[in-house]
């Protein structure tokens, strides 16, 4: 198989513990890209939290932002939304009332930032790995963007994880089909969790294909390297995937090839020259 195509998660992936990129990943991913080989992102960042990195790389063309919710032309010059799945209306606002009863604190995310209130300063570092453009306000249930007709792009919750997965099992009854739901315990916070909670019918996989629909390339022709359970649908789409050496057992399995060396050491250049030459 000749692959036209690799798709980098960031974080856990390209992007080190502290947001740079390995001169070695850079320099593989350079002569890649000099090669004809199409390089992209598929990450479950914003674009306003990945345009920099797309800017580092020297990429043109369309990448995959908040795990396939968010496809966006990406330009030297700016970033043009093409496609956004969203959770509108009636459905938007009765999840805005399963969280308004919950503790945990909420992060929403509208346009291009990430909206939340006082009780999520503790945690405000974590999310802005997805953006830096954080907006506080003094109260989310009263906010304007419930009535914006772009709707919510995800909503991120974090808590105690045994009110993480209450609420997940509420959200599961109450909206159903409506809402896709992904839950995780959070390492950094001992016993506290994780939930984003987006719109059905959008992944990481899907953004693939609408971007290789874009460019005329197949799915069987791309390459894809992850380290997280969001990356399993690209895993399960692309022709060759890697997962990365500190990944989940459950998310190793998915994939067809483990990338050997570890993060610090650069797991893109590996697959690069594994894949490539």
């Amino acid at each position: 198989m000749s692959y036209r195509l690799l798709a980098l998660d960031l974080d856990g992936t390209l992007l080190q513990r502290d947001g740079t990129i390995l001169q070695r990943d850079l320099d593989a991913i350079a002569r890649l890209r000099a090669s004809g080989v199409v390089v992209t992102i598929c990450t479950g960042r914003l674009y306003s939290g990945s345009r920099h990195v797309a800017l580092q790389l020297g990429l043109e063309g369309p990448l995959g932002c908040v795990d396939g919710s968010q496809l966006v032309m990406h330009t030297a010059e700016c970033g043009t939304s093409f496609h956004q799945t969203a959770i509108h209306g009636a459905h938007a606002l009765h999840l805005r009332e399963v969280l308004h009863r919950r503790a945990a604190a909420r992060f929403f995310v509208a346009g291009d930032r990430i909206i939340h209130d006082s009780a999520g300063a503790l945690f405000a570092p974590y999310v802005q790995t997805w953006t830096g453009e954080l907006e506080e306000t003094d109260d989310l249930h009263a906010h304007p963007f419930w009535e914006d007709s772009a709707g919510l792009l995800a909503a991120i919750v974090v808590g105690q994880m045994l009110d993480i997965e209450a609420t997940a099992t509420e959200i599961r009854a109450e909206l159903g089909a409506h809402a896709h739901l992904i839950s995780f315990p959070l390492s950094r916070f001992e016993g506290m969790g994780g939930m984003v909670v987006r719109a059905p019918g959008r992944t990481k996989g899907t953004a693939l294909q609408s971007i290789g629909e874009h460019l005329g390339i197949g799915v069987e022709q791309m390459v894809a390297v992850g380290d997280w359970f969001n990356d399993v649908p690209m895993f399960k789409t692309v022709g060759r995937s890697f997962a990365m050496r500190n990944c989940p057992d459950e998310v190793r399995a998915c994939a067809t090839d483990q990338v050997r060396c570890e993060l610090s050491q650069g797991g893109v250049a590996e697959v690069i020259d594994k894949v490539f030459g």
